[in-house]
């Protein structure tokens, strides 16, 4: 749904920055954009990048070798073109001629080779690295067992690059669209000394941009790389990232007053904007909180244990403390998820949440008590993001298991870069975590409770996933569902409610889109009106 507003006028601060700021061409109109950073960018390298942030940078710096958008399907990037082999093995790609690095050197298939040899290299220590343990010798590279040059990634010619898989990855196009699988250009890289990625000075990209900037306090500044093989579609004259820092104003005033062009609100931050005003906005019904676990550490290992706290989750309380952006429900995949075109709950088999009992959570409690240590009741963390008031909800539930269980959790509300961080660690006993559906592939958003410190380690439950996605209409429907059952039964991901989230541009802005799953916007073809 889109509400107009009106325009504020930037304040004078803001002028000058635009002076500053903005790139400047006879007869062009500028379209400087401002958005602003939860947290300041840590490393701009594309391999070694783990924060939201660098990612968000990184975004404009950079052209993967696909785009791949909501509807989940790759568009040519820096190659234009592609072939898959029957066995879905092996990737040929044809390179765009006309790729040009900042500086005007070609991109060559060399420049991927380079990079993705630096993403398994031990020595990078790439946060994503095991990602691309599908890449042929992928692990045995990363381990230290093989060279790098031993890598399923081969240049075949200048402009055409081979990557061969062990097995099909009905996700390959996607992790090819993150910023670890951003070519490398190896003589710039040596020239940095170590640097790469760490200064204004040290960081060459592909994309839409360079950056112009990188002040002290975790600014950045971009403006159009004029050796971009679609600079003249490229609309946004300047975009300026602001880092937080203690004298910024909340995100939220600076979109009511102008200073930003563009912003995710929180839902809390929403309802606010809504009554100061008119405003463009991008919804997205696709985001479902709940609560997952830390299998490998007490007294969550204990399937008994995570049985006692589905039984006695009294919701109640909580759901009625909701906000309005806030609905309780029972289901992991959210009601706007589409399976072409048609809901998927009207498609899938319904889910069966475990009922309310306590006289059953008592005698799993009692099974529980026999397998893992009592103290693990008291000694728990549970880590949640900033953002929203999920503290504040949570603690309704908190006290339903501190009576009927004993289980006293720690509530450690984190900002977003530790946050994330400890989720990829492992550094938690359990999580309050969001799985957002907005590219409307089932299957993908299950992906992402497969496995790991937090997900379903049931090989069944792997096996649904991988077949829901080559399935289509009323086949992936139950597929999935099953999934979802799947995870109910196994107590591995607790669902708290659904949330809307919101991208809200000034009036006159246009042309801005946003990745709620990455929370990475493009202002690539934005204008201001």
């Amino acid at each position: 749904m889109i509400f107009p507003r009106k325009f504020a006028a930037f304040t004078a601060a803001l002028l000058t920055c635009t002076l500053l700021f903005s790139s400047c061409r006879l007869g062009r109109v500028e379209n400087d954009f401002v958005f602003d950073l939860d947290a300041a960018p840590v490393n701009l390298d594309p391999q070694s990048a783990g924060d939201t942030a660098s990612k968000q940078a990184i975004a404009n710096l950079f052209e993967g070798l696909v785009s791949v958008g909501d509807d989940g399907e790759p568009q040519p990037a820096a190659a234009e073109s592609w072939t898959v082999s029957a066995d879905e093995c092996t990737y040929t790609f044809s390179l765009r001629e006309d790729g040009r690095w900042e500086d005007g050197s070609p991109v060559t298939a060399d420049d991927f080779v380079f990079g993705f040899q630096r993403l398994l290299d031990p020595d990078t220590n790439a946060p994503a690295a095991e990602d691309f343990y599908v890449i042929q010798n992928a692990s045995a590279v990363h381990s230290g067992e093989l060279e790098v040059s031993a890598l399923g990634v081969r240049a075949l010619s200048e402009y055409s690059l081979e990557i061969r898989l062990t097995e099909p990855d009905p996700y390959f196009f996607e992790k090819l669209d993150t910023a670890a699988a951003m070519p490398c250009h190896e003589e710039y890289f040596i020239g940095t000394n170590g640097r790469y990625g760490l200064a204004r000075d040290k960081i060459m990209g592909n994309g839409a941009f360079y950056l112009a900037g990188w002040a002290e306090n975790g600014n950045l500044t971009f403006r159009p790389n004029q050796y971009y093989h679609s600079a003249d579609e490229v609309t946004a004259t300047s975009v300026l990232y602001v880092a937080p820092r203690e004298d910024r104003a909340s995100t939220l005033s600076r979109f009511l007053d102008g200073t930003i062009s563009a912003a995710c609100l929180t839902g809390s931050e929403y309802l606010a904007a809504t009554e100061n005003g008119e405003f463009e906005i991008l919804e997205n019904d696709g985001a479902v909180w709940g609560m997952v676990f830390n299998t490998s550490s007490e007294p969550f290992s204990s399937l008994a244990f995570r049985q006692a706290l589905f039984q006695s989750a009294d919701f109640s309380s909580m759901e009625e403390a909701l906000p309005q952006y806030l609905t309780r429900t029972q289901e992991i995949l959210p009601s706007g998820t589409e399976i072409d075109g048609v809901p998927y709950r009207s498609l899938a088999p319904a889910v069966s949440f475990p009922a309310l009992d306590p006289d059953a959570a008592a005698a799993s409690l009692e099974t529980a008590l026999a397998e893992v240590d009592a103290d693990s009741l008291r000694g728990a963390r549970m880590i949640i993001p900033a953002g929203e008031e999920h503290a504040e909800y949570f603690a309704y539930l908190s006290q339903v298991w501190q009576r009927d269980l004993g289980l006293y959790l720690t509530v450690e509300t984190l900002d977003t870069a530790e946050y994330e961080s400890r989720l990829a660690s492992g550094d938690f006993e359990c999580a309050l975590l969001c799985l957002s559906g907005n590219e409307n592939r089932p299957a993908s958003m299950l992906s992402a409770l497969s496995g790991g410190s937090y997900g379903c380690t049931d090989p069944t439950y792997a096996g649904l996933v991988d077949r829901a996605v080559s399935a289509e209409g009323q086949e992936l429907a139950g597929l999935c569902a099953q999934a979802e059952q799947l995870l109910l039964d196994s107590c591995t991901f607790l669902p708290f409610y659904l949330q809307t989230e919101y991208f809200v541009m000034n009036a006159g802005v246009t042309g801005v889109s946003y990745h709620f799953q990455t929370g990475i916007p493009d202002f690539r073809f934005g204008e201001i009106k």
